[in-house]
């Protein structure tokens, strides 16, 4: 069986995360397989050809049948239910530019709907490049007498340039996309990954996210 189908061509990149997940799980192929050399055949019979119990055999095909790899219908004066191969043939391809067009589609809109400021946090020292103007790692210390340096994120000149723009915990806080504009950052894909960003340094505490 050759590895193409057209029916996954053009999947998000989170629904080809999926896929490979699922394709490499134990017993996959060998469905696949079995489904190609067979044709229509019910779990029970996936599972006896494959030493398998047959509880194994439902789950794999309801994950493949899920992901569009399979057909599925009644056994004719049965209860058996009984699948196919969608298509002898299994393509996966992903559009890089395809998904950055997705994932930027609107970035400044919604860009312009979030606002941050700093959250003050005394646990974090940032490292900053005067001279660049962005701030180059994170340095999250241990609480005690005597702080020690704990977990480094070293950051990209593109989250670097963001944070320094960042207004400090006592301004008010702006649009996203006015900081991108500070920060010199102008490509949608860009404010994608920004906002991703955001996200991320709200959650490890780093800035306050006014929605």
């Amino acid at each position: 069986m050759q590895a193409e189908q057209q029916g996954n061509r053009g999947r998000g990149l989170p629904e080809i995360r999926e896929v490979i997940a699922v394709l490499a799980r134990e017993y996959s192929f060998e469905v696949l397989r079995e489904l190609h050399h067979r044709g229509w055949s019910g779990a029970a019979e996936i599972a006896r050809e494959l030493g398998i119990h047959v509880a194994t055999a439902m789950r794999k095909l309801a994950e493949l049948e899920a992901l569009g790899f399979l057909e599925k219908r009644d056994r004719a004066a049965s209860r058996v239910v009984e699948y196919r191969l969608a298509s002898p043939r299994i393509e996966i391809v992903v559009d890089f530019d395809e998904q950055a067009r997705v994932v930027s589609q609107d970035a400044w809109g919604r860009a312009g709907k979030v606002l941050v400021k700093e959250r003050p946090n005394r646990n974090v020292v940032a490292e900053t490049d005067e001279e660049g103007k962005r701030v180059r790692r994170l340095v999250f210390t241990t609480r005690g007498r005597w702080r020690a340096a704990g977990r480094v994120l070293d950051l990209t000149d593109l989250e670097g340039r963001f944070l320094w723009h960042v207004p400090f915990g006592s301004e008010e806080a702006r649009p996203v996309a006015d900081v991108c504009r500070a920060a010199g950052i102008e490509g949608a894909v860009d404010v994608a990954r920004v906002l991703e960003f955001v996200d991320e340094m709200e959650r490890l505490g780093i800035v306050e996210v006014v929605r």
